[in-house]
């Protein structure tokens, strides 16, 4: 096996509900065990959804173990490349998908996904948008994460208006579209009474005033979805000498990287050298 050659392999684990969790690990081949990048994708999307796979294959490239894998109930099925349950959807919750990170470390720990070539003191977690807010509370109460990467993450899970909660709670979810014929994703009920029966729990700017390891903090000043004000409350709290803020100007929520069309993914790049070249420095 060529030296430079990426390995690319999917794997299964059981989370501790009993159900199947699936991911993808990519790394090049080599006689010694390298730091891992564990990936928790963002709202809406999936392991395999725009540039999450190019991410995942250009820090195989540049020498780290990448991990990503789809959440719990984020509506795909297997290592399908769209969402079609709609159902298993309506079923998620913030804390359903911390525990399912939870599991992902718990095999990589325990030697399960990555034996031999995983160096385990060396765990690294990268969250986009509301995957950003996942792995900071995950990192804010697990000693074993050596670093934290956040791209245009939020800094609250509690987004609804008052009118869209009275709605919420009057039909059992909340529709993502206007017609449901054409777009029938559906938030239920279970999300927003985990919002609001665990606030603290999910309070990202209690998690970010815990974060005791280096943070690299980067965020769009174009971001219209999730606006760079909240890297700002994340980083206000933040213990500084730990953490990096970095605010791009001319830079939105998705890099214009939807798909590689958009600017063959210049902007993108610009982000992950940016990240690399912090790994460089504060992961050892």
């Amino acid at each position: 096996m060529e030296e430079n050659q990426i390995i690319h392999k999917h794997f299964t684990l059981r989370n501790n509900l009993g159900y199947d969790i699936n991911g993808d690990i990519r790394y090049k081949f080599a006689s010694v065990e390298k730091p891992v990048i564990i990936i928790c994708h963002s709202f809406m999307a999936f392991k395999d959804w725009g540039f999450f796979p190019y991410v995942a294959k250009v820090f195989a490239e540049a020498g780290y173990v990448s991990v990503i894998f789809n959440f719990l109930f984020n509506g795909v099925v297997g290592n399908d490349n769209r969402i079609t349950d709609f159902d298993n959807f309506r079923k998620n919750t913030f804390s359903q998908e911390i525990d399912d990170l939870q599991s992902v470390i718990d095999y990589i720990w325990e030697g399960q996904i990555g034996q031999g070539i995983i160096d385990r003191t060396r765990i690294v977690l990268l969250g986009h948008s509301r995957g950003g807010g996942i792995v900071l509370l995950q990192t804010s109460r697990d000693d074993r994460i050596k670093g934290l990467i956040s791209w245009s993450t939020i800094a609250t899970f509690d987004r609804w208006t008052k009118h869209q909660k009275e709605e919420w709670k009057e039909l059992g979810y909340l529709p993502l579209g206007k017609d449901l014929a054409i777009s029938p994703l559906k938030l239920g009920i279970d999300l927003l009474n985990d919002v609001e029966l665990n606030r603290d729990k999910l309070d990202l700017t209690k998690a970010a005033s815990n974060i005791k390891i280096p943070w690299l903090i980067i965020h769009g000043r174009a971001d219209v979805i999730v606006p760079y004000s909240e890297a700002e409350i994340l980083y206000k709290v933040s213990n500084h000498s730990m953490t990096d803020l970095k605010l791009l100007d001319k830079v939105g929520h998705l890099y214009n990287a939807a798909s590689q069309d958009e600017d063959n993914y210049e902007t993108l790049r610009k982000i992950i050298n940016l990240t690399l070249r912090w790994l460089k420095f504060k992961i050892k």
